[in-house]
């Protein structure tokens, strides 16, 4: 029975992890390409930060929600290490590199051109803002996927 109960919560774990990382792919591949083709960049970059700042607090409640029944059930943390690597990467975009370049915006209220200052800075950290947003992704569907004993 025990194992069923297991087995049920796998398979909603599954969809819900699964549907979080299509509402990334959404946002940060599909969404954001449109708003940056079709407004001026400056609104169009207010509009994308606000899409992925909710999209990653959504993501960040969902995570611990379903660690929170993973480690209630007493799952072993090799059967969560995508769940819990992933949670690292949307802690480290959501409270560090988000507000780093938030920041950096701020400084330029008619927006941030190739030549300002802060350029380089802003486009590296956005470099690894979509290296840590692709490896998000990457996880939840490796572990939405994934076959469980």
């Amino acid at each position: 029975m025990l194992l069923k109960a297991s087995n049920s919560v796998d398979r909603v774990a599954s969809f819900i992890i699964f549907s979080m990382a299509i509402l990334w792919v959404t946002v940060g591949y599909f969404v954001a390409p449109v708003l940056f083709s079709e407004l001026p960049s400056k609104l169009a970059g207010e509009v994308a930060g606000q899409l992925f700042y909710f999209s990653s607090l959504l993501l960040l409640v969902t995570l611990i929600m379903v660690l929170g029944v993973y480690i209630g059930i007493e799952q072993s943390l090799r059967s969560i290490r995508s769940l819990v690597a992933a949670l690292f990467f949307v802690c480290l975009l959501h409270f560090w590199i988000a507000p780093w370049m938030a920041e950096i915006k701020e400084a330029y209220p008619l927006g941030l051109e190739k030549t300002s200052v802060d350029w380089e800075l802003f486009s590296t950290l956005h470099g690894v803002y979509q290296l840590f947003f692709l490896a998000v992704i990457v996880l939840l569907l490796f572990w939405s996927l994934k076959k469980r004993p």
